[in-house]
């Protein structure tokens, strides 16, 4: 399952790069630049404001993606950027619930005993799909995405662990090559590129995860997708 996730994964990506790429990066451009700004600092407010930005901004692209995958999956017309954020708006409040009930659990694990909290990070990883294409409350979500991942957890934690691995390093690379730029700009131009092009592929690794184990005898993307369908990153409807 481990490559052919990844795998599919990517040629998700590949499919949708604009689009994800363009979601991504205006939400993280706004991410960045508040980080770009506190770098320095030492006052706890606006460090707590840059946290807060951070963790619902990356919540709000992680929806949004699943949002898109989802059209793409269905055979829906690609909506507007700007719709993609308002429904993933609609489940933000979940999303957030979920989120840090997942990440007090698992950080409580790993400081015990590390091994539960791997466990219970392989287990929660689907919760914003559970969320978002499901619809169901905090502890649902939770309950849905230990449910999907039992049986499988060992392979889901490669997976995740292997995406975010790629991520990273991606990441990390794109963040070097503007360490000639002033401080602040080097922050805030390569933190918004590096999150704008390697977000999006780990999150169709976590929505391509949960297809998989839902429907796994279908593929995430259709037989024979119109290419045109999706060629522009702006149009509410389909080219004619």
């Amino acid at each position: 399952m481990i490559s052919e996730v990844l795998g599919e994964a990517w040629d998700v990506y590949a499919r949708l790069w604009r689009r994800s790429v363009v979601v991504a990066g205006l939400v993280f451009a706004v991410v960045e630049f508040a980080v770009a700004l506190t770098r320095h600092t030492r006052s706890i407010g606006p460090t707590l404001l840059t946290l807060v930005l951070s963790v619902v901004g990356g919540l709000l692209v992680q929806g949004a993606l699943v949002e898109v995958v989802r059209d793409l999956h269905e055979g829906r017309a690609p909506a507007a950027i700007s719709a993609y954020y308002d429904r993933t708006r609609a489940v933000l409040g979940t999303l957030l619930g979920a989120s840090l009930l997942a990440g007090l659990g698992i950080g409580i694990g790993i400081i015990l005993l590390v091994v539960p909290g791997l466990i219970l990070f392989a287990r929660w990883t689907l919760v914003v799909p559970a969320v978002v294409l499901e619809g169901r409350p905090v502890r649902d979500a939770l309950q849905r995405s230990n449910g999907l991942v039992m049986g499988q957890t060992g392979q889901v934690l490669v997976v995740v662990l292997v995406a975010g691995l790629i991520q990273g390093l991606a990441g990390l690379a794109i963040h070097f090559a503007f360490v000639s730029l002033p401080g602040f700009w080097a922050v805030w131009i390569g933190g918004t590129i590096a999150s704008a092009i390697t977000v999006p592929y780990l999150a169709h690794v976590l929505t391509v995860l949960y297809y998989r184990l839902t429907e796994p005898e279908q593929s995430v993307l259709p037989p024979d997708p119109d290419r045109e369908f999706w060629r522009s990153v702006w149009d509410d409807e389909p080219p004619k």
